[in-house]
């Protein structure tokens, strides 16, 4: 990688859930690197996620991998982030990833249906809808979710 500069896109106040149930106040800090490279786009992106106790940081091709890795980590130490990119009913899109760098996903996503513009959210937004979870169930949600637009096609649709 050439020597880039990282851009600051600023920093976030959010709660980690502990296994008791405590909340914790983190602070997440938000940078990427962008260039060109063989005549392809590429990007570093990257989450350093700060609470009283420890730090975590991570890097990845855009925020929301970045937010899995950060959440891969906390999960070992049995903390989860309570925003909506941590929780349960949600999914990401590939225009998503392009136009925000994986800022932004659809929250209350429903099996069969494809969500409205209404339901886009910041990753690291919250509310009362929140339910975090593992990056392994968000993952089984998201496949549920594909396979049930895929079966809700008619087939001569899908060809």
């Amino acid at each position: 990688m050439p020597n880039i500069p990282e851009n600051s896109l600023g920093q976030r106040k959010i709660s980690l859930k502990n296994m008791q149930g405590k909340l914790l106040l983190a602070t997440v800090d938000l940078g990427c690197r962008d260039w060109n490279e063989d005549g392809r786009r590429r990007t570093e992106c990257r989450i350093t996620l700060r609470w009283a106790e420890d730090e975590v940081e991570c890097v990845d091709w855009n925020f929301f991998e970045s937010l899995k890795r950060v959440r891969e980590q906390l999960a070992v130490l049995g903390l989860y982030p309570v925003c909506y990119g941590a929780s349960r009913n949600i999914v990401i899109t590939g225009m998503a990833i392009d136009m925000g760098l994986g800022m932004r996903i659809y929250k209350g996503a429903k099996l069969n249906t494809f969500p409205t513009r209404n339901q886009l959210v910041h990753l690291f937004e919250s509310g009362e809808d929140v339910e975090p979870v593992s990056v392994e169930e968000q993952e089984e949600f998201r496949r549920e979710w594909v396979e049930s637009l895929r079966l809700g096609i008619p087939p001569s649709v899908a060809r």
